[in-house]
Order: structure tokens, then sequence, then C-alpha cells
């Protein structure tokens, strides 16, 4: 009886998060609000700047989160039946990834689902890309930066995610997991189809198990946010070359942009700053492939050593692509 009862309210909890999400998803769409107009939101008017921006970098994030982890485990428990849907190779990992339209810290939770059935690049690819593109973020690149700029993110995240991919199944047998192929793959203890199991029960046993790490990733994101290391950028003048490059990627990396965010703060510095294509691509990529809370749930499904090793070579292949951008433009 107390079993039912528990189960029960753990589905209501994922219901009202689902519902909620919908509706915060609905009237941001309807009144066009987004990270750089958010002074838009009701909440935002009528909430103390503090308790807004804990809401923005804690609640939002954990409700985000738990329903990554409940389409993750949904999917895990049907993967058999439903595999042949699933991406086989990377070029359909990153089709996959720039379709949905989900950030990192909802992609990342599916990792379980794809556990032992895929390869580790496919795995990673779809990880690095679904925070890069996705529907939205594509028609806002279109509109709002133009058409160069939009067909350079593309391109730039198809080859970013794609060597994140390979890059990782490459240095993963010099990590504590000697094969790659059994980095995300599943054991006795795991239960990978979760038989017997309720998937509002496996969703919050990983969600609880991901609190302390969300804790620290909304912590930093919240300190940047109060120190705005943007107006930084705007007041260093950096327009282009591997300083401005270097500067933009590691302001870039620990901030918290998602859904388009990155462009709405480059427009101006674009159109009116005279900042470069290639330094332009570094922030968007960097700001959005891993940012904090990415960062730290990966610390948990990955590991530290393969964690900060993908993400140093996210860095400098952003950095890389950036300069070959700045090449081909010159």
């Amino acid at each position: 009886m107390e079993r039912n009862r528990k189960e029960w309210i753990l589905r209501g909890l994922i219901y009202f998060t689902i519902a909620l999400l919908l509706a915060d998803f609905i009237y941001k769409t309807y009144y066009g609000i987004n990270f750089q107009t958010r002074e838009k939101c009701i909440l935002y008017a009528h909430l103390p700047r503090w308790a807004f921006l804990l809401y923005e970098f804690t609640l939002d994030l954990f409700m985000t989160v738990l329903i990554g982890i409940f389409v993750g485990t949904l999917l895990q428990k049907h993967f058999t039946r439903y595999k042949r849907f699933y991406p086989r190779n990377q070029f359909s990992a990153f089709v996959y990834a720039a379709v949905i339209p989900v950030c990192s810290c909802s992609a990342i939770p599916m990792m379980g689902a794809m556990q032992g059935q895929l390869r580790l690049r496919t795995i990673i690819t779809f990880v690095v890309a679904a925070p890069l593109l996705n529907p939205y973020i594509v028609a806002l690149s279109f509109t709002v930066l133009g058409n160069e700029y939009a067909f350079m993110r593309i391109i730039s995240s198809l080859l970013l995610a794609v060597g994140a991919g390979y890059f990782a199944e490459l240095v993963a047998p010099k990590t504590a997991i000697a094969d790659p192929e059994k980095l995300l793959s599943c054991t006795s203890n795991t239960s990978c189809g979760l038989p017997g199991k309720s998937i509002y029960t496996e969703s919050f046993r990983i969600f609880k198990k991901l609190i302390p790490y969300l804790l620290i990733a909304g912590g930093i994101s919240l300190a940047f946010e109060i120190f705005q290391p943007t107006e930084i950028l705007e007041k260093l003048q950096l327009k282009s070359g591997p300083l401005s490059a270097a500067a933009f990627i590691l302001i870039g990396m620990p901030i918290y942009f998602c859904n388009g965010a990155d462009i709405l703060f480059l427009q101006p510095l674009v159109n009116y700053g005279g900042l470069s294509m290639g330094t332009s691509i570094a922030f968007s990529l960097t700001s959005t492939a891993i940012c904090v809370s990415s960062f730290m749930m990966l610390l948990k499904y990955l590991g530290k050593k393969l964690t900060i090793q993908l993400s140093l070579f996210i860095m400098a292949a952003i950095f890389i692509l950036s300069q070959i951008i700045e090449i081909i433009k010159f």
C-alpha cells in the first residue's frame, strides 16, 4: 500500500513537471521571451531578482534534468522493442540531435537509454550535437545573424560533434575503463531493460544521485550571472584573431546559454561591433557544447578523467575551427 502511494506521488510529480515545463515553453514562445528578453517574464517582474535567479539556475535546471532522465529511462525500458529507430552511426546521431529540440541537460540523461547498444562515438556525437543545433537555433541563426553564420554553425557543429565522438573512443582505453565499448555498457547490476522496475522510481533514483552535481552547476552559473563576465568581452574590444577567439572560448565555456541565447547575445557584437565570423562561431559553440550544468552531469556519467579530456578537446577543436574560418574569410 505504502509502495503504491509512493509510486503515485512520483508519477504525479513527473507529470506535473512536464505540464509546468510545457506551459513555460508555450508562454515564452508566445510572448517571445528568451535569455536576453527575460525582463518581460511575469516572474521576473514580480519576484525579487535573487528569487528569479534562484528559480532560473536551480529549479528550472532541476525540472529540465528530471524530465530528461525520465525520457531516457522510458527509452531505456523499451529500447529493445524500438531500437531500429535509434541512430546507428555518427551522422544519423547528429541528424537526430539537430532535429530533436533538447538541450545538453536533457540529452545527457538519455545516454542511459543507449548503454551497451550504441558505440561510444555515436553516443558522444549525439550528446555534443544536441545543444548546438535544433530547429529553433537554426531558424534563429538564419534570421538574426544571416546565412553565412548559419551555414558555418551547422558545418562546425557537425565537425565538432563527430570529432568529439572519435576522440572519446580513442582516449577511453587510457582511462580507468579499458574498453570504450563497455564505458556505458550494462552490467548485471544496472538492469538495462529495467525489468520489474517502475520508470518513475528509477527516474528519481538517478535524479537523486545527480542533485549534488546540479547544485554545484547552478551555483557556478549563478555566480557568472551576478558578475557578468560577458560585459568584460564587450569592453575588451576583441574583434578577431587568435587572442579574440581564445578570450571568447574561455568566457563562453562556463556560461549557461541554450536555445539560441548565444545568438541574441552576439547580434550587437556582430552587426555593430564588427566581431569576426570565426570568433562568433567560437563563442557560440563553446557556450552551448558543454556548459557548467552539462559538465557536472558528464562527470557523473563518464567519470572525471574522460570528461576533462573531452572538454579540453572540444575547446581546442573549437579554437582550430575558428581559425580555419578566419583564414577562409580572409
